[in-house]
């Protein structure tokens, strides 16, 4: 029974396991405050603080951590408010479900936030989040780059899956939008529910495996999709060409040899990725030894190495001594060629660190606040920063990084394809590029030659069974029309070259004449 006196304190949200791809983002953060502090030409005189909270790809956790900031740094527990914080924004958060929650929280102080990682469509509202910013694109346009991908390759029966969060309910959404008046019909739409549900994910994959649908698109995070990947591989489904969101196409968790059989091939559109020269050297600075203190650095050597490197006697782990060394196999921390998300968390300490210069530039009577005046250097707003962070533009490894009136940065993406590497791995290979800012019809660039398909086919697999995409328009006129039944039960004979014949007992039947093109000729049975 729920305690209706409010008497009970509810336990504390935990983690479930630890990332390292995520904890090497926060050390993306580290390194570009500390170049900036040692850089003489940006924010001379002045230093950058930070402090990093863990919101455990979670709302909840994450909305704890922004009261804990907004309450002078700290999460200790405290029955009273010990005032304003110096906080002046926030680079966070990844998911569009957590940055939504903290968004929400920080817009009555008016502090501004720069996502790395959050594409929902819905974070555009500026009405909704007026302090919200981000140097990833927006959902609007990744929802139109997959449309124009299963255009382009003809995949006219397609299945829909997407996580249990509002980036997935808004992409779907925008890929529907999209969709319409093209050839392309969605066989099924399923969702991963967000606290994951074995029993759940086997329907899913029971539906997946059942549909004549072979292409599927997936609008999820990489958290929800370990556990769904791992259960699909026990099922042993093969033959599915997965279109990717941009949340899960460069994960490295999915890279080792036993994914390939059943997700090489996979095809969708990434990050732009950069690069960042000191990273690689710079992660392999962190170690138990260097920071004994830190709890993250342990889990992070336990998840690593599947020890533990502290004296806890709590630990179920074999000890070990926190001077292992950093391998390439540990890719999902120490994978540093082509940063995507890690190069957004660089590009975004940047903005901030640009917005502060230019304010601080600020000549006296010339400033864009009330009576022209400028921020005091020693009493700086969070809004008064906001302000230079929606003008500010400046190059970074020979990108120019600005945001438009809705916070959204430059809409570009890669192209990825899941290949085969040399040591059987799956290895993460750009074959074109989607430009947001070309005219409409010469976005999509692909180097056709260059992809390997589902099943290390070098063709594209075929998902336009001619059969149901009929039926899959006949649906759409019956909803207008008819009601129709047992549409999913219909015997087909075909007439010869290029003709159909739909029979059976039927609320309406269907006879179709030159299927290439499509002329339909529909009749309702009395």
């Amino acid at each position: 029974m729920p305690d209706l006196n409010c008497t009970y304190r509810p336990p504390p949200v935990k983690c479930n396991g630890f990332d390292p791809r995520a904890f090497r983002w926060a050390q993306t953060m580290r390194l570009a405050v500390e170049e900036i502090n040692q850089n003489m030409e940006l924010l001379p005189n002045y230093t950058l603080g930070y402090k990093i909270f863990d919101s455990c790809a979670y709302p909840l956790t994450g909305q704890r951590a922004a009261l804990a900031v907004l309450n002078g740094l700290s999460e200790d527990h405290s029955p009273m408010c010990r005032g304003a914080s110096p906080l002046l924004a926030v680079i966070g958060e990844s998911g569009s479900a957590q940055s939504i929650v903290v968004s929400r929280i920080l817009q009555p102080f008016r502090i501004p936030m720069i996502s790395y990682f959050s594409s929902c469509a819905c974070l555009t509202d500026r009405i909704k989040y007026p302090t919200f910013f981000r140097v990833i694109p927006n959902d609007d346009y990744q929802v139109k780059a997959i449309a124009q991908l299963l255009v382009r390759f003809n995949w006219n029966w397609v299945g829909l899956v997407r996580g249990d969060h509002e980036y997935g309910r808004f992409a779907v959404q925008g890929l529907l939008r999209e969709l319409q008046g093209t050839k392309v019909c969605v066989a099924y739409r399923e969702m991963i529910p967000l606290l994951y549900n074995r029993q759940r994910a086997l329907e899913i994959m029971q539906v997946m495996r059942s549909s004549t649908a072979k292409v599927v698109v997936v609008f999820s995070a990489e958290g929800e999709m370990t556990p769904f990947l791992r259960d699909y591989m026990m099922q042993n489904i093969t033959g599915i060409q997965w279109v990717a969101s941009e949340a899960w196409v460069t994960a490295s968790v999915f890279t080792g040899s036993e994914y390939y059989p059943y997700l090489g091939g996979t095809i969708g559109f990434g990050i732009r990725k950069g690069h960042i020269s000191r990273l690689s050297d710079y992660l392999l600075t962190v170690n138990p030894q260097m920071y004994p203190n830190n709890p993250l650095v342990q889990e992070l050597w336990e998840a690593l190495y599947g020890c533990n490197p502290s004296l806890s006697s709590g630990s179920q782990l074999p000890p070990c001594s926190g001077q292992e060394s950093l391998l390439d196999q540990h890719s999902a921390y120490m994978n540093t060629s082509s940063p995507r998300v890690a190069y957004n968390v660089y590009k975004a300490v940047y903005a901030i660190a640009h917005s502060l210069h230019n304010l601080l530039l600020c000549q006296p009577d010339q400033g864009p606040f009330l009576n022209n005046s400028c921020a005091q250097s020693n009493n700086i707003q969070p809004w008064q920063l906001q302000h230079y962070l929606q003008e500010v533009t400046f190059s970074i490894a020979g990108e120019e990084v600005n945001f438009d009136l809705k916070g959204d940065s430059i809409p570009y993406y890669d192209i990825i394809n899941w290949q085969r590497g040399t040591g059987g791995n799956i290895e993460f290979v750009n074959v074109g590029l989607f430009d947001g800012t070309k005219p409409a019809g010469e976005e999509l660039v692909i180097q056709e030659d260059r992809i390997v398909w589902a099943g290390h086919q070098s063709e594209a697999s075929c998902s336009h069974c001619v059969f149901t995409f009929i039926r899959c328009h006949l649906l759409k006129f019956c909803r207008l029309r008819w009601r129709c039944r047992c549409l999913y039960a219909v015997p087909a004979v075909f007439q010869g070259p290029g003709r159909l014949s739909v029979v059976g007992s039927l609320s309406a039947a269907l006879t179709v004449y030159h299927v290439t093109v499509a002329k339909l000729a529909i009749r309702q049975i009395p």
